[in-house]
C-alpha cells in the first residue's frame, strides 16, 4: 500500500509541477467550512476569466441560479453525492441541439487530494457530436494549497481510443465512483453498436473495463478486403494474474454475442512487468492483408529497459469465418514491431552506449526467418 501511495505522491507531482511556480495557471476553490463542497468547485471552475463560449454561457447560467434566479436549462445539485448536472435544449433550424455538463469529484488515496472532473456531452439532431467543447476534463485539488491544476486523463486511465469509434462521451457518477464512456460509431461504421467501456476508480486512478466487467480489448475493421471482422469481438480475462504462471482467456464472439472460438495459454515464467499483460492488438502480423491479433505478456525489465513481448494469433478466413492459430515463436521477440512499410518484424533494443539494434524477421513459407540486423535505423535488409 505504502509503493501504491508513493507512485500516485509521484504522479500528482508530476502533474502539478508544470504550473507549480505561476499561481495564474491554478484555480483557488474558496469555500467555508472545514472542507469544500461540489459547488465549491463548480464555481471555482465557472469564476475563470477565459473559459470559452460554452462555459462562459454555462457561467452564466450559474449565476442566475446562485441569485435565486431562473436559468436558461435546468440544474441538478446534489450535494451529498458531489455531482452537479446542467441540461438545456434548444430548437435550431429545426434541429434539436442538446448540451449537458456533469461536476463530480472523487476523494484520493492520500487524504490530501481530490480528483474533480467536468464532462460535456452534445447531441445534434439525435447524433452524438464531437466539438471544442465536448469531452472530459479533470483538475486535482490539493487541500495545503487549497488551489486546483487541470490533469491528463491519458494519465488518469481515461484515454478512450476505439478504432471506428470517432466520438467518445462520459457519463459521471453520481452514487458510485464509476465514469461510463461511450464509444459512438464514424461514418464508417454507421449502422453499428456503439462501445460501452467502464472505468473503474481506485483511489489514484481509472482502470478500463468492458461493460462486462472484463479486461477491456476492441476488435474492429474493416481492414484489407475482410470488412466482416467487424462483426466479430475479443474479450479477455487474465487467469492465475498473482500466480507463477499466469496466463490468459481470450473469448472470441461473433455480433450476435456467440463464442466461436476461445484463445487459451500461460508463460512459462512470470513477468516482471505485469502492467500491460493481457492488452490486445489488432495487426496484420503476416502481411496477408487480414487483421490478427497480438496478446502481450507483459515485460521483463533487463538493466535500465524493459522488453515486452508477444503472442501473435493468426488469421485464417475461410468464406466470411475465421479461425485464430497460435504462431509459438512470436513471444520469444523482444519489443515485436510490426512494421507494414518493409513487410517484416522488427525486435529492438539498446545498447550500453546508447545506440539501437534492429533485428529482422520476415515471413517465408509461413515461416518467420530472420534476416539479419541493423543499427540505430531500420533498414529493409534482403537474405
Amino acid at each position: 500500500m505504502k509503493r501504491m501511495l508513493m507512485a500516485w505522491t509521484i504522479m500528482m507531482g508530476m502533474c502539478l509541477s508544470m504550473h507549480a511556480q505561476d499561481e495564474d495557471y491554478s484555480i483557488p476553490v474558496n469555500f467555508k467550512g472545514e472542507r469544500p463542497t461540489i459547488t465549491d468547485f463548480v464555481s471555482a471552475l465557472l469564476s475563470q476569466e477565459e473559459l470559452g463560449e460554452y462555459l462562459g454561457n454555462l457561467s452564466d447560467q450559474w449565476k442566475l441560479r446562485q441569485q435565486g434566479k431562473k436559468s436558461k436549462g435546468a440544474w441538478t445539485v446534489n450535494t451529498a453525492n458531489g455531482y452537479v448536472r446542467y441540461e438545456e435544449i434548444n430548437m435550431v433550424d429545426g434541429m434539436r441541439d442538446e448540451n449537458t455538463c456533469e461536476f463530480c469529484y472523487w476523494n484520493c488515496a492520500d487524504n490530501r487530494h481530490k480528483l474533480f472532473a467536468t464532462s460535456v456531452r452534445l447531441i445534434w439532431d439525435g447524433r452524438p457530436v464531437d466539438t471544442e467543447h465536448s469531452g472530459l476534463s479533470f483538475y486535482i485539488y490539493d487541500s495545503k494549497t487549497r488551489r486546483m491544476n487541470w490533469a491528463s486523463t491519458q494519465d488518469l486511465g481515461v484515454d478512450i481510443d476505439v478504432p471506428g469509434r470517432e466520438v467518445a462521451q462520459f457519463s459521471l457518477p453520481i452514487t458510485d465512483k464509476n465514469i461510463i464512456a461511450t464509444a459512438f460509431p464514424s461514418d464508417e461504421y454507421k449502422g453499428k453498436t456503439e462501445i460501452v467501456i467502464d472505468c473503474q476508480w481506485d483511489g489514484m486512478r481509472f482502470h478500463q473495463k468492458s461493460k462486462y466487467g472484463q479486461k477491456l480489448s476492441f476488435k474492429d475493421g474493416p481492414i484489407g478486403p475482410k470488412e466482416t471482422w467487424e462483426d466479430y469481438d475479443v474479450s479477455l480475462r487474465i487467469v492465475d494474474a498473482n500466480g507463477a504462471n499466469p496466463g490468459y482467456e481470450a473469448i472470441v464472439r461473433n455480433r450476435d454475442g456467440k463464442i466461436f472460438q476461445v484463445l487459451e495459454t500461460k508463460v512459462e515464467d512470470r513477468p516482471g512487468d505485469m502492467a500491460k499483460f493481457g492488452n490486445v492488438i489488432e495487426k496484420d502480423v503476416n502481411f496477408d492483408g487480414t487483421p490478427d491479433l497480438l496478446i502481450c505478456l507483459g515485460g521483463q525489465k533487463v538493466t535500465d529497459q524493459t522488453f515486452l513481448y508477444y503472442d501473435a494469433w493468426i488469421a485464417d478466413w475461410n468464406e466470411g469465418n475465421v479461425t485464430f492459430t497460435l504462431y509459438p515463436s512470436f513471444r520469444d521477440i523482444a519489443n515485436a514491431e510490426v512494421d507494414a512499410a518493409y513487410r517484416c518484424i522488427f525486435s529492438h533494443y539498446m545498447a550500453r552506449d546508447g545506440s539501437y539494434t534492429y533485428l529482422q524477421k520476415s515471413w517465408s513459407n509461413g515461416k518467420l526467418v530472420e534476416d539479419g540486423k541493423s543499427w540505430n535505423v531500420k533498414q529493409k535488409l534482403e537474405r
